[in-house]
């Protein structure tokens, strides 16, 4: 145990070469996230088409059926993340619980694309059922995977390119799920088109769950063991993960991040379509602008590593922020007509966008360090599960409160939308964005680990160690 805690101090003091990853661990680590938006996007993208085109299932049922998995997938992130950290503690390693959980992750994907049953009724059951399975297999794989970094290395500036990378296989996974499954579907036609999203969901499931294995095995994860707590039981654990947050100011600040990020997004992408039919009036612009801002985000996501390198992550999340501010009030005072500047909007705020990921997903393991040294108690997987409820409750809450606004200007599928219903579309794909983008600015401008005062907190950790060697 002691030359375990010795190579552990070794890998994580400051300045130390250990801490600098090698090449094929930090492009490991980017394809893991390119395996889970394979079969996210996948599902977000095709399977409500599917329950209701092909399944037959009524669109009440069929977003029922996707109201109970968001709900499950919300409840089950801390949940199954606190599992996650209690075995690591006891194997040192997190990545053998990701490599068991890609097959079942890539098979449950496949599963909700299947046809088992005709009757209406066990159809439907089976559908709540494989979706269920898929978002529990799912978090089996993400919380390891998101708590990763923690784990790789202590170096801040390293984390800043793990996050960039992970931010641009998740890119990649999207756009492949985005063009292939189409692409089998209309190859399939003959066989019909229950066969084609069949097999492309076999495809991208068996190829997500290959690439998460391998994924695994090569980002060669430190090992680091921290014996589990004798007195300690699950619920324990469980609780405390309440108790580290309301404690770590950081990571709070980082969860009013997350919070707000999510709200902003998500009135933009729940309103763009209604925006460039009823606004713009040209619905046939919601594809390239889409495209063009995940391309600006993918692109761009490697020069907010480098900008965090040379001044911070503070700095460059903020001049992020304003830059993502800019484009959606551009796109508010785009006139209809003027199709560039529109795209030239959507690029504007893909690049400033980029800056959140990449930003709050390296700023996270600073602050379980700060935690670590604060208090003690390392509180990992359990971190990145609470930051990760809070993004999918969100996400659920922002569509329920963009309904709710459509509904209140009287908006009706079968009728011109109101002034008024045009107003709230333009505030919603604009202007509340930038003013949630804006009030992050104001939470983060105080957040108080930069580079040295990291450097310190490693400092003391190692300090801690050597004394416990």
């Amino acid at each position: 145990m002691t030359d375990v805690r010795r190579s552990a101090s070794r890998n994580t003091a400051p300045g130390d070469a250990a801490a600098k990853l090698r090449l094929t661990q930090r492009l490991g680590y980017g394809a893991g996230d390119m395996a889970f938006l394979l079969v996210w996007q996948g599902s977000a993208l095709f399977l409500l088409y599917f329950y209701t085109d092909i399944l037959g299932l009524s669109p009440y049922l069929a977003g029922a059926i996707f109201l109970s998995a968001m709900v499950w997938d919300a409840i089950s992130d801390p949940l199954i993340a606190t599992w996650a950290e209690r075995r690591a503690a006891r194997s040192g390693r997190y990545t053998p619980i990701i490599a068991w959980a890609a097959l079942p992750m890539g098979v449950s994907y496949a599963m909700m694309f299947a046809i088992p049953f005709s009757a209406p009724v066990l159809m439907a059951i089976f559908a709540l059922v494989s979706h269920l399975a898929f978002r529990t297999a799912y978090t089996f794989a993400s919380m390891p995977y998101n708590t990763l970094p923690a784990r790789l290395t202590a170096n801040s500036d390293e984390r800043s390119t793990l996050s960039a990378l992970r931010l641009i296989g998740a890119a990649l996974g999207g756009f492949t799920a985005a063009i292939a499954t189409p692409a089998i579907v209309t190859s399939m036609a003959a066989q019909g088109e229950a066969m084609g999203y069949q097999t492309a969901a076999l495809f991208a499931g068996g190829l997500a769950a290959l690439v998460l294995f391998v994924s695994s095995q090569s980002v060669g994860e430190t090992l680091i063991v921290q014996p589990s707590p004798r007195t300690s039981h699950y619920w324990a654990d469980f609780k405390a993960m309440w108790t580290s947050a309301r404690g770590n100011t950081p990571f709070l600040r980082l969860l009013g991040v997350m919070a707000l990020a999510t709200i902003g997004y998500g009135f933009f992408t729940s309103s763009l379509l209604y925006f460039a039919q009823h606004v713009l009036q040209q619905p046939g612009l919601v594809t390239p602008i889409l495209g063009l801002s995940a391309l600006a985000t993918l692109l761009s996501a490697p020069l907010w590593s480098v900008l965090a390198t040379r001044t911070s992550k503070r700095t460059a999340l903020i001049i992020g922020l304003g830059v993502a501010a800019l484009g959606y009030l551009l796109f508010g005072l785009a006139p209809a007509s003027q199709m560039l500047w529109i795209l030239g909007a959507a690029v504007i705020a893909g690049i400033g966008g980029a800056a959140i990921p990449v930003m709050l997903w390296s700023m996270l393991p600073d602050t379980i360090d700060h935690a670590h040294a604060r208090t003690g108690t390392r509180i990992e997987a359990r971190s990145f599960g609470l930051m990760t409820f809070v993004q999918k409750t969100m996400a659920g809450l922002t569509v329920l409160m963009a309904g709710g606004l459509l509904g209140l200007t009287g908006y009706s599928a079968n009728s011109d939308p109101s002034p008024d219903a045009l107003v709230t579309i333009e505030a919603m794909v604009a202007w509340l964005p930038a003013i949630f983008m804006l009030a992050i600015i104001a939470v983060i401008r105080l957040y108080p680990i930069d580079r040295d005062a990291h450097i310190k907190t490693l400092r003391a950790l190692d300090q801690t160690r050597s004394g416990s060697a």
